[in-house]
């Protein structure tokens, strides 16, 4: 008689239980009781720092009125010059169980721009992007789960402290976000690769604290040659990396070699020794050279070690 259905199911998985090795442990879904998320949870509008010194930080608006700027007075600090002691106006406004927010300038030196375009007044939404001068801010409504991600994200964010720039780790943070912003960009950004020439020489001739004397120098002079809304990062020993966020493939070979030069010239002093020294930049585009980190980074290296080659003290860019 023709076995039913069940039957050869039943007789498959007796003849499979037989032969079949028993999984591991590890390789067994443990059976546990979550608590569901909640699907009503209650958001909060936050501006969260996407460029700026103090990228990644975030700022819950519970205040019905939220002043931003950089004077004493502001309810949300900003420290650069190009922003207005009182730059900026957020409010709430109850509607029922929602509340809207609007954003105002108030009477700002260099104005109010959202997602690129300038305004007086801007009723915000989930993702805008506001720039008050260098520093760029996205508003954001966040759960729990999010306001949890931003501190961890903002805990990350290390800097160097012999420079004072980044760290690597957390440069690479800053930068997957930047590349996020730039698939629609026309200028896109591009990414500096930099590397001390024959550090190793100074380091024999004037010993280890001397050079460590020269790296902090050249950390405060990448800092003061870049723009405010740059990012640089010390990427381990003599070598530097920074991106320059809405910036062409020949702005930023014109910005490196300011740089250089600055470097070239500059005297560094220690121990009433005057120490000189050089450096050499390889650059990658945006998107033309890559669209993901480590494309980026790893053409911006190898135009480095090309700059190495062809004599040092130099900048090898795109073509």
């Amino acid at each position: 008689m023709k076995p039913s259905d069940e039957d050869a199911g039943s007789a498959a998985g007796d003849a499979s239980d037989e032969h079949s090795p028993a999984l591991p442990d590890h390789d067994k879904t443990e059976i546990s009781r979550l608590d569901p998320i909640e699907p009503h949870a209650k958001l909060v509008a936050t501006l969260v720092v996407v460029r700026g010194p103090d990228i990644g930080r975030s700022y819950p608006l519970r205040r019905n009125r939220v002043v931003l700027g950089r004077g004493e007075n502001a309810d949300i600090l900003l420290p650069d010059k190009q922003i207005s002691r009182e730059h900026a106006l957020i409010e709430g406004l109850r509607m029922g169980e929602e509340t809207l927010y609007r954003l105002a300038d108030l009477g700002s030196t260099n104005h109010v721009f959202v997602n690129g375009r300038r305004t007086e007044s801007h009723p915000l939404s989930d993702g805008d992007k506001i720039q008050l001068g260098d520093v760029v801010l996205k508003f954001e409504l966040h759960d729990a789960i999010d306001a949890r991600f931003h501190a961890e994200v903002r805990q990350r964010i290390r800097y160097d402290d012999l420079t004072g720039l980044l760290t690597y780790e957390s440069f690479r943070a800053a930068l997957r976000w930047e590349l996020e912003r730039y698939a629609s960009s026309p200028k896109g950004c591009a990414v500096v690769m930099m590397d001390l020439d024959d550090f190793k020489k100074l380091n024999d001739a004037h010993g280890h604290l001397a050079g460590s004397a020269v790296l902090a120098g050249v950390g405060t002079a990448i800092r003061d040659n870049l723009r405010g809304f740059d990012v640089a990062a010390r990427y381990g020993g003599e070598e530097f990396v920074a991106y320059l966020p809405e910036t062409e493939s020949g702005e930023a070979v014109t910005a490196a070699e300011r740089l250089r030069r600055v470097l070239a010239e500059r005297v560094f002093v220690h121990e009433e020794r005057a120490i000189r020294l050089t450096i050499s930049m390889g650059i990658a585009h945006f998107p033309e050279d890559g669209r993901e980190l480590n494309a980026l980074v790893g053409r911006a290296d190898e135009r480095l070690y090309r700059a190495k080659r062809e004599g040092k003290n130099r900048v090898v860019g795109a073509g």
